[in-house]
């Protein structure tokens, strides 16, 4: 039980790294999954029950969320087909299976009771106001999933763009600072392409008035552009990876050392 809760640890600070170095607040959320795990591992006492099906629930939607955020470094979703049944669907399903396991972490005493599950009187009121949080958090895990799905199966393509500007995205006015992110626009045969980057795509690619990309076709119709094979892009970047690199290495040392306190020590 301690290594499983010191990988989830780990893998936590992971997610949370990737938050810095990509700019996509989508990897903090998936730590949502995790929560469950690392608080049924760092609560653990002996005569404690593991429910295992949580266990698996919870690393196969972390998985599955996964696969709609790795391996991309830019994106355009809003053009894609909308498969309205197929997207609340997937949405009552996942739900569900959250439910399930925060319940079943609260019901065996992992994490606090708040919702009172088990209790001869259900606080109703409460129940649903815990529950509204979870239904909105809900939708962007779907919205992963989804993406997931729009990339098992992908086109290739090439894709010449002029006319490009990289923007920041309450810089131009185009978006609410709340809603800011990386952003790159260009022109092909009269029609303006849209895409949201990664910060480090996003230093990539500031410079550039031409693009020459390869560029994926989800099966509903998502744009991603899942690689850049210009050497020179790298170059402009390697200070930043650098800085990552050393800050992610001390702070992975600084939690690496709290597991093991937590988990062997404490």
């Amino acid at each position: 039980m301690a290594w499983l809760g010191f990988v989830t640890l780990i893998t936590i600070y992971w997610c949370f790294f990737l938050v810095v170095t990509t700019g996509r607040w989508g990897w903090g959320l998936l730590t949502g999954w995790l929560l469950p795990i690392f608080a049924m591992a760092i609560s653990f006492e002996e005569g404690m029950q593991v429910n295992g099906l949580m266990v698996l629930i919870c690393l196969a939607l972390f998985l599955l969320c996964r696969r709609g955020l790795t391996e991309i470094r830019g994106w355009n979703i809003k053009q894609r087909k909308k498969h309205p049944v197929i997207f609340w669907t997937l949405y009552v399903i996942i739900f569900l299976l959250m439910l399930y396991s925060v319940a079943q972490a609260q019901i065996k005493g992992y994490i606090l009771n708040i919702q009172g599950w088990g209790s001869e009187t259900m606080p109703y009121v409460r129940l649903l106001l815990t529950i509204l949080p979870m239904l909105v958090l809900n939708y962007f895990y779907t919205a992963q999933v989804y993406t997931g799905i729009d990339r098992s199966r992908l086109k290739e393509w090439e894709l010449i763009l002029l006319s490009c500007r990289c923007f920041v995205s309450h810089e131009s006015g185009a978006e609410k600072i709340a809603k800011q992110g990386h952003y790159l626009e260009g022109i092909n045969n009269g029609i303006t392409y849209h895409f949201q980057l990664t910060k480090r795509t996003f230093q990539m690619l500031k410079k550039e008035k031409n693009l020459r990309l390869q560029i994926r076709t989800g099966l509903f119709g998502g744009l991603y552009i899942m690689e850049l094979e210009n050497p020179d892009f790298f170059k402009r970047v390697r200070r930043l990876d650098r800085k990552y690199a050393k800050g992610g290495i001390v702070f992975c040392l600084l939690v690496m050392a709290l597991g093991v306190w937590l988990f062997w020590f404490r």
